[in-house]
């Protein structure tokens, strides 16, 4: 397919994952003063507007979707209540006006036998998402016999179409969304005339990806779409959805549901706490040494079901490590063996403290409070006491970012798009789930990027039920510029713009519009990410002087004298031309931003600060940037042939002075031609093995196939343990491995798919390269004058290459980081 002239990409399906009673009073939705009340209160908030949820379905029962019967007309709206399994048109309403479900990419056949070949949620995660955007206002929430007061949505008025893409397979490790059903389901979206979509489910980081390509679609058409920012943090670069006609959001704390434990010391502990139960004192241990005797250590340190010793831990609280197993699994686990309460440790840092629903209270505790309750239960053995107190709270402020809540910098060619957009809130959130999946109850607490994202769904059908004019971009925009910062760790890595604040975001002054020919210059590189319009500036490969292009546009009913300035951006110099302009209502006003690395600047570090454009009428419009200054930009990659010849690698400099260059390799090695046969077991035997001595500079493993319509993976191995993989769609896959530990490296191919029938012939080489100069490659001039911001460039030639063989190395910019691999045929 790839080789038909109508064809621009193939791409493999790929699975993914779908990655709030009091939020609407913590964003200054609610009350008499609140941002709703200013525009005709609950029953008016984004009336006319419908949102789609694309997700693991709807559970129509629940009273955050009741309506009337029947859905009646929608204007601009052509949406369908497909039946299916425990799914009928009755199912919908005037608040659910359209439930589809897509199952054609997944497959009927690899689906739970719990799960509902319909609409129909069979999960909770899309129920959870809906209500979270638009359920209903003012539904009394119960949970366990515990009240929760009332909740709502952040767009309670607006209507929902539900698009189920994400389904429940028999092993959970294989619940997902295929890309195939969710494209299709964005489409229909868009023909279905949905305003807004919520998408809380995992992404790639490439904006060209497929899905990403059909938001874009979306946003062409006028529709605003939030995303997830992923799950994976604390740990850098892992933030998804990179794409810049989508707004993504991290996930931050709103409310903290807060208990402590009281130990018999009298020290008290506080952590995650969601219970309303105290429990008296009462002996407290550890699950380790209350361990069955025939019970994996292991296993019952985490509390595994069935780990624990009934007659050890009736009437005590037990104290499990977090990790595994689900979170409540464990306190079913001390409740099966007669504990009365739980303490969950987080056995390392910044992973986060839950409140969940558990069999018997729980305080759940990070890993510093954690070790100290360790510390007392093992020095006072049998004597050691504790208690639960629900009522107890400590000083943490609100809001801070959430541990798991994925992080940028993006990586390579999209570092200079930033990502995360904003933060909302996403930890213990409380909203409607389906009962079956979640012990009986209509309402549960989840925590993820998963929940932020439809809190800015909803917020987004709120702009658009008030601001009816705006494209996304502009609604994205009012968001990111009027945002705050988090309490504790931030940074625009880690909260984009910051906390969306809704009693600001109707009123922003200015908004950096962008629209489908903006976004398209991006995608075939007339325009750089850069000098993509939008609410932040990203250069993520900065040598010498660089200038950003801006457009503004006043969205109020005043002419406006704006000043910028900026904040932060040490070892930047930083200027705005003009520094102060006019811009009258409705017109746009250009500006340029320049960046200039100072004698302070530190290579290869992120300076991070933000452009405030400050108006003589009140409105502070905020942008955050990060820039990177480099030493260098040079080649990632350069290859030849012949046993002779030579090559000019051209590149940029950071600096002005002599950039010194230093040679690894060449390393000679021999193709091997080998066949993978599809279906077949890819790990019964390496089809090659490399010993890595201690000291090696780089190890590259590459495949090549004979035919670019098939589609090879590399998986490298030591051992049992997968160390490196490469499994893209594409034909031809590579490792390269820089410093690699000393090891034997079992090399492995899986033929995903083969055009010309079940096998796909290759050809592998691999490469150990020693940390040496072996003679055949040198470079000249070495060292070469270069200047700041221009272009230098420098010949490699090789030399007496021995014939039938491939030969791999690199070139090392002495003083950077980077360098330029070599490869010749």
């Amino acid at each position: 397919m790839r080789q038909l002239p109508n064809v621009l990409s193939v791409h493999r399906d790929r699975v993914s994952k779908p990655d709030t009673v009091d939020s609407p009073e913590f964003l200054g939705l609610s009350g008499r003063n609140g941002v709703w009340a200013q525009h005709g209160g609950p029953r008016k908030a984004g009336k006319g507007i419908v949102v789609g949820v694309i997700d693991t379905g709807i559970w129509p029962e629940n009273p955050s979707f009741a309506g009337d019967r029947p859905v009646g007309r929608v204007p601009g709206f052509r949406g369908k209540c497909q039946i299916g399994e425990r799914w009928t048109r009755s199912d919908c309403n005037s608040k659910v006006v359209s439930a589809r479900y897509f199952i054609e990419g997944y497959g009927e056949d690899n689906i739970a036998n719990h799960e509902y070949v319909s609409p129909r949620d069979g999960d909770g995660h899309g129920s959870h998402t809906a209500s979270t955007a638009a359920g209903n206002h003012g539904v009394k929430v119960t949970i366990d016999g515990q009240s929760f007061g009332r909740a709502s949505g952040m767009a309670p008025a607006a209507r929902i179409a539900a698009y189920k893409v994400c389904w429940a397979a028999p092993d959970p490790d294989n619940d997902g969304c295929t890309d195939s059903d969710s494209i299709a389901a964005i489409n229909r979206a868009v023909r279905d005339g949905v305003d807004v979509l919520n998408y809380s489910i995992s992404g790639t980081q490439d904006f060209l990806d497929p899905v990403e390509l059909a938001f874009l679609g979306a946003a062409a058409g006028g529709v605003f779409v939030a995303a997830s920012a992923g799950n994976n943090g604390p740990f850098r670069s892992t933030v998804a959805h990179p794409s810049p006609w989508l707004t993504t959001v991290a996930a931050s704390t709103h409310r903290l549901f807060q208990g402590a434990v009281v130990l018999g010391n009298g020290k008290s502990y506080v952590g995650a706490m969601i219970s309303d139960d105290a429990v008296s004192e009462s002996r407290i241990v550890l699950s380790s040494r209350v361990a069955k005797p025939d019970a994996d250590p292991g296993e019952a340190s985490l509390c595994y079901l069935g780990t624990l010793d009934r007659s050890k831990v009736r009437g005590r609280i037990v104290v499990c490590d977090r990790g595994i197993i689900d979170r409540v699994e464990k306190s079913a686990a001390v409740e099966r063996a007669g504990g009365v309460g739980m303490v969950l440790v987080n056995p390392a840092p910044d992973e986060g403290e839950v409140a969940d629903f558990h069999s018997v209270p729980t305080v759940h505790l990070d890993n510093v409070r954690g070790a100290k309750v360790k510390k007392y239960v093992r020095n006072a053995g049998r004597s050691a006491r504790a208690s639960l107190n629900p009522s107890a709270r400590d000083k943490t402020k609100v809001p801070q970012i959430a541990g798991f809540s994925s992080r940028g910098p993006l990586p390579g060619a999209v570092g200079d798009i930033l990502k995360p957009d904003l933060s909302a809130p996403g930890v213990d959130v409380i909203a409607a789930v389906a009962p079956p999946t979640n012990e009986g109850r209509r309402w549960n607490s989840y925590s993820g990027t998963s929940m932020s994202s439809p809190h800015v769904a909803g917020l987004g059908a709120l702009i658009q039920r008030q601001r009816p004019g705006w494209s996304p971009a502009m609604v994205k925009s009012a968001m990111m510029t009027t945002a705050y910062n988090l309490a504790g760790q931030k940074g625009p890595f880690v909260q984009g713009a910051g906390h969306v604040r809704p009693r600001r975001f109707l009123d922003p002054g200015l908004v950096y519009d962008a629209r489908f020919d903006d976004w398209w210059r991006l995608l075939t590189g007339q325009r750089s990410a850069s000098n993509t319009n939008q609410a932040s500036i990203a250069i993520g490969d900065l040598v010498g002087p660089e200038s950003v292009l801006r457009k503004v546009t006043n969205v109020s009913t005043v002419s406006e004298r704006y000043t910028a300035s900026v904040k932060g951006m040490r070892g930047m110099d930083v200027q705005v031309s003009p520094r102060r302009f006019t811009v009258a209502p409705g017109l746009t006003k250009r500006f340029t931003v320049s960046f200039t690395p100072t004698d302070d600047s530190q290579y290869k570090k992120y300076a991070t600060g933000k452009l405030v454009l400050t108006g003589n009428r009140g409105h502070v419009v905020r942008s955050p940037m990060v820039v990177q200054p480099l030493e260098v930009v040079a080649p990632d990659e350069v290859s030849g042939s012949g046993a002779n010849g030579s090559q000019t690698i051209r590149g940029i400099a950071g600096f002005t002075g002599q950039l010194n260059l230093a040679v690894t390799g060449l390393e000679g090695a021999v193709p091997q031609a080998g066949t993978a046969t599809v279906g077949a077991n890819p790990f019964a035997a390496p089809i090659a093995s490399h010993t890595v001595p201690a000291g090696t500079a780089v190890a590259r493993f590459d495949l090549d196939s004979q035919d670019n319509a098939d589609d090879l993976d590399l998986y490298i191995a030591v051992g049992n343990t997968l160390v490196a993989l490469s499994a893209t769609g594409a034909a031809d896959e590579q490792v390269t491995l820089t410093n690699p530990p000393a090891a034997t490296y079992d090399v492995y191919v899986d033929a995903f798919a083969a055009s010309g029938g079940p096998t796909s012939p290759y050809t592998y080489t691999g490469w150990v390269v020693p940390n040496t100069d072996q003679g055949n490659l040198t470079v000249a001039p070495d060292p070469v004058a270069v200047q700041a911001g221009e272009r230098f460039s420098y010949t490699a030639t090789w030399a007496g290459l021995a014939p039938g063989e491939r030969h791999f190395g690199f070139v090392r910019y002495v003083g950077a980081r980077e360098r330029t691999y070599v490869t010749i045929n």
